[in-house]
């Protein structure tokens, strides 16, 4: 009896030492995981070039939290040649609406509205005339703490988004057609700095598409 119990202890402590393994693995399983991309982000302006396409990652009990990476595309205008942006994005979207809550002519759980996204930005711009720190042919504070390497910029806007019924998805789950207003901490030092720079002056519009994979 007394051998018998020893082994039962022993087969006890093998599962849970088993158990705490599995555990362990299913979380590293889990943070790769988590560095699949959920979706993919074509937008146009928003001072990030003309057009900008990257990859998303969606978190949250709502998936309300987003991180999206774009590189976008400046074309020459004016200048000698056309420049390429890296931008890393956050976006944060508090609640939705089941359009069917709505009207009853939409389809239940297909059609969302997303009264109001706030997003914080920074992009940069490639090349050899954009600095990180003040040259110094410009006088001493000239242009303070601000470069024209990297800009911060915020936004806030709005979303459509369709849903994708189960049985005709094939790459995509859903969809969303979003705009966005915004500016950039440059335009908001002018318009602190002149009283002729206005609010209508500094903002810009954006218009764009997510491809939702997970």
């Amino acid at each position: 009896m007394l051998l018998f119990a020893i082994n039962v202890m022993a087969d006890d402590s093998i599962d849970i030492r088993q158990s705490a393994y599995d555990q362990r693995m299913q979380r590293k399983q889990n943070a790769w995981l988590s560095l699949i991309p959920t979706h993919f982000v074509v937008q146009n302006a928003g001072n990030m070039g003309v057009l900008s396409a990257g990859i998303g990652w969606s978190y949250g009990k709502r998936r309300q939290w987003e991180t999206d990476l774009l590189f976008g595309y400046i074309p020459k205008h004016d200048s000698s040649r056309g420049k390429f942006t890296t931008t890393v994005k956050g976006n944060y979207i508090p609640w939705d609406i089941d359009l069917s809550s709505i009207s009853a002519r939409v389809p239940k759980q297909r059609w969302y509205f997303e009264p109001l996204t706030t997003s914080l930005y920074l992009n940069t711009v490639y090349g050899s005339e954009f600095w990180k720190s003040q040259p110094g042919r410009y006088p001493d504070k000239y242009y303070e703490f601000m470069s024209t390497k990297f800009r911060l910029n915020l936004a806030i806007g709005q979303r459509i988004t369709f849903k994708i019924p189960e049985n005709k998805r094939k790459r995509h789950s859903r969809m969303s057609l979003f705009y966005e207003v915004g500016t950039c901490d440059l335009y908001i030092r002018s318009m602190f700095q002149s009283s002729e720079v206005k609010l209508k002056d500094i903002l810009g519009l954006s218009i764009g598409l997510k491809f939702f994979t997970l």
